[in-house]
């Protein structure tokens, strides 16, 4: 199974959601971008970046046939994580933990949960979220964790230092995606976070294969 991870967007709206497609079309699998990926929070210009929310859930439907693909969003006041996959949404969740200017911006959300797709125990932390153990606890034996992020520079090392660690403790696969310092990849136990656009290859047996070396006696 591949995950693909793309952090770079610098455009217009449009611009970023042609990019984004283009990538899904060349890619395979599993697709994940930084969380407001098209918009940025782009608070000067609201009722735009909430309206924009309708053109980035029609087209990322019509290109979702085999493919799984994570993204957030602007929508109805709301920083709404999608997963979405033959043309269908899988999961849906807006931001609870909000952050900054957040706060005065976005309706709160729900928490992060554990859900489903073709037999995988997936989660979405957007962001923020990922520095609240408490959901470390909520999602032992969940098989991949999505991070659509926008982080910001001075703590980039503890986005990398609380990815990594999540996916020690979980002992599962760890998927970011960060806007803003490039920042982003695959993570399962020996492996680390890299910068860039990243397209890998995961093995989900590894994670049964590691969970078996550390269970209680």
């Amino acid at each position: 199974m591949f995950v693909n991870v793309i952090q770079s967007f610098h455009g217009s709206y449009e611009q970023n959601l042609d990019k984004f497609v283009d990538f899904i079309i060349n890619s395979q699998d599993i697709i994940i971008a930084p969380e407001v990926f098209a918009t940025g929070f782009d608070y000067q210009n609201w009722q735009k970046a909430n309206a924009f929310s309708e053109v980035i859930l029609n087209r990322l439907l019509s290109v979702s046939k085999d493919k799984l693909i994570i993204w957030s969003m602007i929508q109805d006041n709301q920083n709404i994580a999608y997963a979405i996959k033959n043309h269908q949404i899988i999961h849906k969740r807006a931001k609870y933990n909000l952050f900054g200017y957040e706060k005065k911006y976005f309706h709160q959300g729900t928490k992060p949960h554990i859900f489903y797709i073709d037999g995988l125990k997936c989660a979405i932390l957007i962001c923020f979220e990922i520095r609240f153990i408490k959901y470390w606890l909520e999602l032992q034996g969940v098989d991949i964790v999505f991070v659509p992020a926008q982080w910001g520079q001075p703590r980039k090392h503890h986005l990398v230092t609380l990815s990594n660690a999540l996916s020690l403790s979980l002992q599962s696969y760890v998927v970011v995606a960060d806007g803003v310092n490039h920042v982003g990849g695959v993570i399962f136990w020996d492996e680390e976070i890299r910068s860039d656009v990243v397209r890998t290859q995961i093995d989900l047996q590894r994670i049964s294969k590691i969970r078996k070396k550390f269970v209680l006696e």
